[in-house]
């Protein structure tokens, strides 16, 4: 079931969840849209293993002659595996500076809040189990040297007119070749910002203001997010397609976000906070890759059990179109 933080946050019966999700998807373009499959169960029944095919070559189609089979085609995938990842912020603070300084308390508060949104754009960006299992794979690691990364020639270290035409030509190239816009690109500040003087030197006009009143860039009505605190640290640029068959999130049915608030009616001297979020990524859709742009198509497999089947025979599927076309010439209708 596809669910959004919106949608987890409405649905609390807790104030403070539903205030820290709040936050999170005023301050988070990325948290606010990303849907989560909440397949995740914590029943003990769960290996929290979420399971899925990546489709790394299509099925093709071909012409056939009267009396001919058609021609097979295979879809080629490879399972993919992930687990969701406990992205944690907690402090402590004695009692004592909580009541001379309690602008500090809320700061600490706020720093959480932050803290998860840095970690989070990281990691999907530059997440390797290889160097932290306790997390997830990001998109730089899932799109590494994949079949359709597409470098860029066009050189933004100085941006004039002819600069930002072939710059702009190498984006609709890749745009044109996509299988529908991207519903979102990610780039670092440093690269918006050649983005942004690109659309000046050709007199593009793209900014406006979303309804959290926000200053938005696009590219060709598709809008541009800057991931800030160096979760992309280079010129690389993913345009990505959100949605559950697309680029989305995994967490769990219930407690996706968990938030605990120090009560200062207790004995003792110091006190601790801690915010959860539990989530992970899978891969599908659209993306492209700084100086190479990448697509993907996928497949998202949640559920998994024990199957009895009887396999009778093998069957064959077929889809045909029949077609041609005649020239276009001035007729006269009665």
């Amino acid at each position: 079931m596809a669910v959004t933080l919106e949608e987890i946050r409405a649905n609390s019966n807790s104030k403070l969840v539903q205030g820290f999700i709040n936050e999170l998807i005023t301050d988070s373009y990325l948290l606010s849209v990303l849907p989560f499959d909440n397949c995740m169960s914590t029943n003990g029944i769960s290996d929290l293993v979420y399971k899925y095919k990546r489709v790394t070559q299509g099925a093709t189609a071909a012409f056939r002659g009267l009396n001919e089979e058609p021609a097979v085609s295979e879809v080629k995938t490879t399972p993919v595996t992930t687990s969701p990842g406990i992205l944690s912020s907690a402090w402590e603070m004695d009692r004592v500076a909580k009541q001379a300084a309690d602008d500090l308390y809320a700061l600490k508060v706020a720093e959480s809040k932050n803290a998860i949104i840095r970690m989070f754009n990281k990691t999907i960006i530059n997440g390797d189990t290889a160097e932290n299992d306790k997390g997830f794979d990001g998109i730089a690691k899932a799109l590494k040297g994949s079949s359709t990364e597409f470098t860029s020639s066009v050189d933004m270290g100085s941006i004039d007119r002819a600069t930002a035409l072939a710059f702009a030509n190498e984006m609709d190239t890749l745009l044109a070749a996509l299988t529908r816009d991207p519903d979102v690109i990610l780039m670092g500040k440093a690269m918006k910002t050649k983005v942004n003087a690109a659309c000046r030197a050709l007199g593009i006009n793209n900014v406006t203001m979303d309804d959290a009143g926000h200053r938005v860039n696009s590219w060709d009505g598709i809008r541009i997010e800057a991931l800030n605190d160096g979760a992309i640290a280079t010129d690389d640029i993913y345009a990505l397609c959100i949605g559950m068959e697309d680029f989305h999130g995994i967490t769990l049915v219930d407690d996706a976000v968990s938030v605990a608030l120090p009560d200062w009616s207790t004995p003792g001297a110091v006190f601790d906070y801690q915010s959860e979020c539990h989530c992970s990524k899978t891969l599908g859709g659209i993306y492209a890759k700084g100086e190479g742009f990448d697509y993907q198509s996928e497949c998202h497999c949640s559920k998994t059990g024990i199957v009895v089947c009887l396999i009778i025979s093998s069957f064959d599927y077929q889809s045909e179109c029949h077609c041609s076309k005649t020239p276009l010439s001035p007729t006269t209708c009665p």
